[in-house]
Formats: structure tokens, C-alpha cells, sequence
């Protein structure tokens, strides 16, 4: 019920019953009491259950109503005949008050009195239409007034065996809900209807039965729940939450047929489990013989029957350990394609490429090896106009590259053209490998990838060497020679940002180094720059710069130039000789933190040129490096 029928008030409940407002409740009861009995019943007889749920609700319903009604007072109304008798008295006491003002000395007005064959009548009446204490009231006034005649015994022996009568019905009302409730199995209700029972009559001949029946339901109620508990334990291996629960059912119902079924099971679950724990300990055993740090089919076989067995703790972290170790893969050995071997390969796992030449693109996703024999005898290539030889395109853990050459066959003079390796996204190591021949660029991040490289030769590219661009694209090169490219040997722009420490830019068709506009501090050292067309190392809107222990030398245009007010700009142990026009030139606005043991000589012009003014060059004379186009997924 909803707290609005917990609170209902006795207006409420008699217009649920279509009382109307001089119809009294102990008139209509009996009815309604046989009526909720009648709903008992069809709720236990009907098999239909959309019906029985309504019956169920009318049922709940009409308690709730018939409970209001009993456990509030009643306001007695008198009958027909008193309203008369009202009036008259009404009219006596308006003549009253006009014989109080003649007769002095009298201060209260007699009432008058009714008379006994109307007060018998009145009697009558309230007992026939079973309203008790009306008519208790009625034979007190009329004992009051000397009456003491058969018609009050008779009153009296009438209104004691109408109230029995309802109190037997109510009780036969009450007994009949509990055994359909029990029959419904809905024992809380029944016992609920029982105790009703015993506050009216605590020596039914039927209580005990019935309380008898519940008690044994709500047995076998709980013993069944515990025997559910006991299996779902046994099932997970927890035997000692099994014993308890057997405990508890020998405890409750110690003649519960399942016990000692229950009971052997887990006496067998334990043998069981005893072995298998015996057979665990000698699998991890031969795992951890095979655990040498590289990946072991046999090993993982042995702590897959362990996991099986008892996947507990132990065995779990050795799997795990175990299991990401990668594999080897040898092509053209196992797979005649380094694109099945990728296919085939999971995460971790490295693939070994005999020395030959393969002509293949590929796309590489995260946490794969590529390595060859060696730089010079294993060649991955791919024609220059149709895509990459390598691309990344996914984000996730590295992907290694080494001891590889990377080219393209022929040459591509198209506005658009592709790089040797492409990163749009994750992360590239390159080691120990060349990259030649470009279409476009010989190496190209974008969109956010990164790559580090080390011990790597890129030359020859169309474009330039390395290519970053923008913001969150970031290359750290290492001990790399960038020679004899069309371009500049390293390009970062519109955001792209990086570290290059040890590297060689020789003989480029522009720059040896572009830095334009990175997002963060740029920082080089121990490189060395010469014979470049144009300028060695050149900057522009840098927030902070830092140039360390570098070569720059015989570069056409100048050595090192930096302009468009870079910042935080620190100089140390720099060499800068033999380059034509100047050696170092910083342009006016731009902010020099530290300017220590540079070396600038033999320079044409002027060897440190500050506050330099140089003239705007327009997008002919000084075009920005050309976007790398990416193949798309299968190309």
C-alpha cells in the first residue's frame, strides 16, 4: 500500500465503501467482512495470475479500508426520533424563557421527558440494525427510568449474541485469510493473520495448526535457501563458507535430507582441490624453468592448465608476465611477406627480416619490431608516386625500427608528394637504419606523432630530410647525418618542436636546420652544419632557444640566423667560420640570455651581427615547406 492508504481517514475509507452520510458502519460490516473473505478465496482458487494479482490488490485494498473503519471512532448519530423529539425541546425552552422572566426563583428549566414506549422503540431499533452501544445506552437510560422487564433481558441476551456472532465472523474472516495465505505460500501474511486471531480469541482450536504449518514452512523456506548457498560455495571452491553453511543447516534442520549428500561433496571437493593444488605447484615449476625473458609457447602452455586448475594470484602474474613477452618471427622463413608477418603479429612481438630486397607498403600498428639483417642488405621499398614504404597511423605503444634501408623506387615530381615514412600518430623509433631516395620527404611527422631517431643516414630526399609539423608533433634525432637533400635537412614548423644532439647537416639544397614558430623550447647541440645553399642553422619566433658546442661552417647565405623576436636566446661554445655574408646574425627585437666562448671568424661581412633589419621576403621568394601526403588505411 502507499503512504496515502497509510494515512487514510475514516471520511476517506467510508466513501471507498459508498457509504452515504447517515449510513452507519456496523450496519454494512458484516457485508464487506464476508466480501473480503470471498477475495481470499478466489485469490487462492483462481489459476489465471493476471487475475489473481487483481483479486491481490482489490484484496490489500479493501483491508486497508476495513481496518480504518474499525480502529476509528464512530460519531453516534441519533435516530429519526430524537430529531423530533429535538424540535419539541427546542420549543419548550424558547417558552422557558419567557416564565423565567414571571417566575422568580427558578434558575433551570425541567427537560422534558421521552417516553419509555418510545425509548423502547428506539432500543429495538438500534439493535436491529446491530449498533451496540446505542443500544447499551438506550436499556441504561431505561433501567435509569425503573424499567426492569423482560424486553431489557431479552435486549441484553440479543446484543450479547449479535456481538458474538461478529466476532465469530471476523475470527472465521481472519482463520480464512491465514489458510489461503499459507496455501499461497505467503507465510509472513499468514502468520501476520494468525496473531490477529489470538488477540481476539488466544484458545482457537485452530492457531495451533495453523502456526504448526507455518513454522514447518518457514523451515524448509530457510533450509532451502541455505542449501542453495551451501552448492553456490562448493561450486566456487570456497569450502569453508561451505562448512559453515552446513553447520548452520544441521543446526536449523538437523534431519534435512541433503546432509549428508552436502556433506560428502565437499569431503570430494577437498580431495580435489588438493590435487590440483599438488598439480599447480608442478606447472609454475616448469613455467618458471622455461621464464629465460623471451616469449615460450611451451611455458604459457603449462600456466594456462594452472590458470585452469587454480587461477589464483600467483599464476596470474606469472601469465601475465609471460605472456607479454613477444615473439620472433622470421621472414621470409615463416611468413613470405613482412605484411602477413605484421598481420599475424601481436603486441611485443618482433619480426626478423633476412637480408633481400621487399617491395612492399606498410602500415604498422602499435608495439611491433621490425628489424634486418643489416642497414646495407635488408631493403624495404615502394614505388615513389603510389605511397609510403612505412606509415603510422595509430596511437598506442612504439613501434621499432632497425637495422633497415628505406627507399623509393623511381621519382615523383608531382605538388603532392610521399614521404618515405609517414607518422600522423603514436611513436616511431628509428635505429640504426637509412632512409634515400624520396619522393617528398624522406621522414614526415604531423598531427601530433613523434619519432626519435638515432644512428640514421636520410639523403637524397625531394623535399626535405625531416619534416615536423605542427603543434604536439615532436622528432628527437641523434647522431643523425641529414646530406644531399633537395631541401633543408630538418624542418620544424607551425608548432613542430624537437632536440637534436650530434647530428651532421651536409650539403642540403636550402638550410641545414629550420626551426619556424615551435611550441616549446628548442634545443641543439654538438652538431655540425656545412656546405649548406643557404644557412646553417636558421630560426624564427622561438620562446626559448638553446645552442650548444655547434660546427657551422661554409654555408652560402650565413651561419646561424635568428629573427621575428625569438626569445630566452642562450649561445655557448659555438664555432662559426668560412660561411658567406655573416656568421651569427640576430635580428632586432630578439632577446639574448647568454652569449659565451663562441668562436665567429672569417665570415664574409660581419661575424655577430645584432639588431640586424632584414627586408620582408614575400611567399615567392621564401614558399613554406610543403605538406606530406599520407596514404589512406590500405593503400
Amino acid at each position: 500500500m502507499s503512504e496515502q492508504s497509510k494515512t487514510m481517514t475514516r471520511n476517506e475509507a467510508r466513501k471507498c465503501l459508498g457509504l452515504k452520510k447517515r449510513d452507519r458502519v456496523a450496519d454494512y460490516l458484516p457485508r464487506w467482512l464476508e466480501a473480503e473473505e470471498r477475495l481470499a478465496m478466489l485469490v487462492v482458487s483462481t489459476e489465471d495470475l493476471e487475475q489473481r494479482a487483481r483479486y491481490e490488490a482489490d484484496l490489500v485494498s479493501l483491508g486497508e479500508v476495513l481496518k480504518t473503519l474499525k480502529e476509528t471512532p464512530e460519531r453516534q448519530l441519533p435516530p429519526f426520533g430524537m430529531w423530533v423529539w429535538a424540535v419539541v425541546l427546542l420549543a419548550i425552552a424558547v417558552a422557558g424563557l419567557v416564565g423565567y422572566q414571571k417566575w422568580v426563583g427558578i434558575e433551570t428549566l425541567e427537560k422534558p421527558v421521552v417516553s419509555l414506549v418510545q425509548q423502547k422503540e428506539a432500543l429495538s431499533q438500534a439493535i436491529e440494525n446491530r449498533r451496540w452501544d446505542e443500544a447499551q445506552g438506550s436499556i441504561e437510560e431505561l433501567k435509569a427510568a425503573g424499567v426492569n422487564d423482560a424486553l431489557l433481558a431479552e435486549a441484553v441476551e440479543k446484543i450479547l449474541l449479535g456481538k458474538k456472532e461478529e466476532k465469530g465472523q471476523q475470527i472465521g474472516f481472519l482463520i480464512g485469510n491465514a489458510q489461503a495465505a499459507l496455501e499461497a505460500g505467503r507465510l509472513t501474511k499468514a502468520r501476520d493473520f494468525c496473531d490477529q486471531v489470538e488477540d481476539l480469541e488466544p484458545d482457537h482450536p485452530k492457531l495451533a495448526e495453523l502456526r504448526s504449518l507455518i513454522s514447518e514452512g518457514l523451515l524448509q523456506v530457510r533450509s532451502l535457501l541455505i542449501v542453495k548457498a551451501l552448492r553456490k560455495a562448493i561450486s566456487k571452491g570456497d569450502l569453508d563458507l561451505a562448512d559453515n553453511n552446513l553447520v548452520e543447516l544441521v543446526k536449523i534442520n538437523s534431519e534435512h535430507v541433503e546432509i549428508p549428500v552436502l556433506r560428502e561433496r565437499i569431503g570430494t571437493e577437498r580431495e580435489r582441490m588438493k590435487k590440483d593444488q599438488e598439480a599447480v605447484g608442478e606447472f609454475l615449476a616448469k613455467a618458471r624453468k622455461l621464464d629465460t625473458g623471451v616469449y615460450s609457447g611451451e611455458a604459457l602452455e603449462f600456466l594456462k592448465e594452472a590458470m585452469r586448475l587454480d587461477p589464483n594470484k600467483e599464476v596470474r602474474e606469472l601469465y601475465l608476465k609471460m605472456s607479454g613477452y613477444g615473439r620472433v618471427i622470421r621472414v621470409p622463413k615463416e611468413f613470405k611477406t613482412i605484411a602477413g608477418a605484421i598481420e599475424a603479429a601481436g603486441k611485443n612481438d618482433r619480426i626478423l627480416i633476412a637480408k633481400g630486397t621487399y617491395e612492399e607498403s606498410l602500415i604498422i600498428p602499435p608495439g611491433i619490431e621490425l628489424v634486418g639483417e643489416s642497414r646495407k642488405s635488408t631493403i624495404l621499398e615502394f614505388e615513389g608516386g603510389k605511397g609510403s614504404v612505412i606509415t603510422l597511423n595509430q596511437s598506442g605503444t612504439k613501434v621499432r625500427l632497425a637495422s633497415l634501408t628505406l627507399r623509393h623506387k623511381g621519382l615523383a615530381n608531382d605538388e603532392e608528394r610521399f614521404p618515405v615514412v609517414a607518422i600522423s600518430s603514436g611513436v616511431l623509433e628509428l635505429e640504426d637504419s637509412t632512409i634515400s631516395g624520396a619522393s617528398g620527404h624522406g621522414l614526415a611527422v604531423i598531427d601530433g606523432g613523434s619519432a626519435q631517431l638515432a644512428q640514421c643516414d636520410i639523403s637524397k630526399s625531394g623535399w626535405d630530410g625531416v619534416a615536423v609539423k605542427g603543434e604536439n608533433s615532436r622528432a628527437t634525432l641523434e647522431n643523425v647525418s641529414l646530406r644531399e637533400n633537395l631541401h633543408h635537412g630538418v624542418d620544424f614548423w607551425e608548432g613542430g618542436s624537437g632536440e637534436i644532439t650530434s647530428c651532421q647537416f651536409l650539403k642540403n639544397g636550402r638550410s641545414g636546420m629550420v626551426v619556424l614558430a615551435p611550441d616549446t623550447k628548442f634545443s641543439i647541440s654538438s652538431c655540425r652544419s656545412e656546405g649548406n645553399r643557404e644557412v646553417g642553422l636558421f630560426f624564427s619566433r622561438i620562446p626559448e632557444l638553446f645552442i650548444e658546442k655547434c660546427e657551422v661552417s661554409g654555408n652560402l647565405l650565413g651561419g646561424i640566423v635568428i629573427q621575428d623576436e625569438s626569445r630566452q636566446i642562450t649561445l655557448v661554445g659555438n664555432t662559426v667560420t668560412k660561411n658567406g655574408e655573416a656568421g651569427v646574425v640576430l635580428e632586432k627585437g630578439g632577446e639574448l640570455a647568454a652569449y659565451e666562448n663562441n668562436v665567429v671568424k672569417e665570415n664574409t661581412g660581419k661575424q655577430l651581427w645584432k639588431d640586424a633589419v632584414f627586408p620582408a621576403l614575400t611567399s615567392e621568394e621564401d614558399p613554406p615547406p610543403p605538406a606530406p601526403p599520407f596514404p589512406k588505411d590500405g593503400e
